[in-house]
């Protein structure tokens, strides 16, 4: 991946199951709504607002990694 990664970046997935990155700072988010583990968030994939949750380390396969690496995550968590 080219872009920058921080700390706080995951990958997660969509409810319509789009995979990419996104910054994650439990208690912060200034473009989503949060659900406890989950986020109502605009999908970068889907171009819409969709529920995302975080995809575990043990859960991301190659293909998974790499769809996400299609949309990087903004710097605004």
């Amino acid at each position: 991946m080219s872009e920058k990664t921080y700390a706080d970046e995951v990958i997660v997935r969509c409810s319509d199951d789009g995979y990419y990155r996104t910054r994650w700072i439990p208690l912060v988010s200034f473009k989503s709504i949060r659900f406890g583990a989950y986020r109502f968030q605009r999908c970068p994939v889907h171009g819409r607002w969709e529920m995302a949750g975080i995809v575990e380390d043990d859960d991301q396969t190659p293909e998974i990694i790499s769809e996400a690496d299609k949309y990087p995550a903004s710097r605004v968590p």
